[in-house]
């Protein structure tokens, strides 16, 4: 099973060391050893991918999605984007 950790990696991937140093108050060296699992996770850096991220929130905290409420992962958007797009007529 997933950890938040792993899922906040995954998160720190997607947004690029560059994006997380500009958007939040952590040095690029610190989301360097997150990534790499050089360091836990705190709840600052939690905070911030869930600032850049809100609707992976759920996700992110518990490895549960509710797309009905508008909260997803990377891997469900990620599917959704690959179906074809349905027309009505």
């Amino acid at each position: 099973m997933e950890s938040i950790q792993d899922r906040a990696i995954a998160l720190i991937y997607k947004a690029g060391l560059d994006d997380l140093v500009r958007q939040s108050e952590i040095n690029w060296s610190r989301w360097k050893n997150l990534r790499h699992k050089k360091a836990r996770i705190s709840t600052e850096e939690i905070e911030v991918l869930v600032k850049i991220y809100p609707r992976y929130a759920l996700w992110l905290a518990s490895g549960q999605i509710a797309p009905e409420c508008g909260q997803t992962s990377p891997e469900y958007d990620e599917a959704r984007s690959a179906l074809p797009s349905q027309n009505a007529g």
